[in-house]
């Protein structure tokens, strides 16, 4: 393992690089792929370097004589191919003894941004209907409950899965106490994510749901104090102790 310095250079180098990576994964991978598959045509692919305060997107054409089931695929392909990717990449982390640093790292953080693409879509989507969401609504695929419903759960498992890996991760360099707070303070990047989207005025992302993007942290918190006090300290049952004799 390198040291705190370097681990914290590649760390911020790693999640800057994969939130463009995530972008082109819901764009071009996930709704890409389903129109072509569907006989249409790519027009233009906008990657947005500013997200999630502007969003990117891609434009496209359909044959008119495809059928509506098309227009839901194609749709819900950019979270489709987000969230599956994201499991994709925890699984592999979770699945090996060893992986090596950076590598963990970059999985990491296309796992994060992937997962809050496709969950976040979800869960903000249906609240303020908006994007793809949106459109999954008025196709009758989808309901403003049923995504938030979707989007919670789809969230709620990467939430402890990603936790995991990243605290795994930092105990190679740094006590479980100070892991298990660096655990907390991460996942504080979910509402700074939400005032960055609701600074811009285009977006209509409801303010009332503010309060929801800080339940990751204080879940995390109260995660994080429980494994810390279930875990035993070195001496609480010392094993040195030589066993009592009895007097004679």
């Amino acid at each position: 393992m390198p040291n705190k310095r370097t681990f914290l250079s590649a760390f911020i180098i790693a999640g800057l690089t994969t939130k463009i990576v995530a972008e082109v994964i819901h764009e071009v991978l996930g709704h890409g792929t389903f129109v072509l598959l569907f006989g249409g045509s790519i027009r233009t692919v906008h990657i947005s370097l500013l997200w999630p305060y502007e969003l990117s997107y891609i434009t496209w054409s359909l044959p008119r004589s495809s059928a509506s089931e098309a227009l839901v695929w194609v749709y819900s392909g950019g979270i489709l191919a987000c969230a599956v990717v994201s499991f994709v990449a925890q699984v592999f982390i979770l699945s090996r003894k060893e992986v090596w640093w950076p590598s963990a790292l970059f999985l990491f953080w296309l796992a994060f941004w992937t997962l809050t693409n496709s969950a976040g879509y979800l869960l903000f989507g249906g609240l303020a209907l908006f994007g793809d969401v949106h459109e999954l609504v008025r196709l009758g695929a989808l309901s403003s409950v049923l995504s938030v419903a979707l989007g919670a759960a789809v969230f709620a498992v990467g939430f402890f899965t990603l936790s995991e890996i990243l605290r795994s991760e930092l105990r190679k360099l740094v006590s479980w106490k100070a892991a298990g707070s660096a655990v907390c303070c991460f996942w504080l990047l979910v509402p700074l994510l939400f005032l960055v989207a609701w600074a811009n005025p285009e977006r209509g992302s409801p303010v009332t749901a503010f309060p929801l993007a800080f339940l990751p942290a204080l879940f995390s918190f109260a995660f994080e104090r429980f494994l810390t006090s279930s875990e035993k300290k070195p001496d609480d049952r010392p094993d040195n102790v030589p066993e009592e004799q009895g007097g004679t």
